[in-house]
């Protein structure tokens, strides 16, 4: 049962000691006796319940990061991640990770309100916006002469 609640990350390892000591005098203790500690037992576990479910709600209240990348990311790629996130907005961030293969390379970050877009794709359709902007200037600057010249 320990091993479980190990890796479940269901227990602190504190917790599991415990655990474990109530489980070792348990076995020591007739039937009788048995029974008069279960309470304690109960006690004991529904004291950790109240931790696992307060360490969850104190990560729920880390900021979330949505993050799309072309292919899973490694568990180093993903702690590299945070500890860039941290850097950049000093909190932790949990990841919200999705697999999107339209981004061909990289990633598309959002925390905080913010956009990142690192993207082979998001790169890709900025240089096509620039090169249309670039080009509609072209094309305005080529005809200025004609139109000022159908002024005169």
């Amino acid at each position: 049962m320990g091993q479980r609640l190990r890796e479940g990350d269901l227990v602190s390892p504190e917790q599991l000691e415990l655990l474990d000591s109530f489980s070792r005098e348990l076995g020591q203790l007739d039937l009788e006796k048995s029974m008069a500690t279960l309470p304690l037992l109960s006690i004991a576990f529904s004291a950790m319940e109240f931790e696992r479910i307060a360490r969850q709600q104190a990560q729920a209240a880390r900021t979330v990061a949505r993050v799309k990348s072309a292919v899973p990311l490694t568990k180093e790629e993903r702690t590299m991640l945070k500890e860039r996130l941290r850097e950049r907005f000093g909190q932790e961030f949990l990841l919200r990770m999705q697999v999107d293969p339209a981004l061909i390379g990289g990633l598309v970050v959002e925390a905080k309100g913010q956009v990142i877009d690192g993207s082979v794709a998001g790169k890709l359709e900025a240089l096509k916006e620039h090169m249309l902007v670039a080009l509609e200037e072209r094309e305005s600057h080529l005809s200025e002469p004609q139109r000022s010249g159908e002024k005169e």
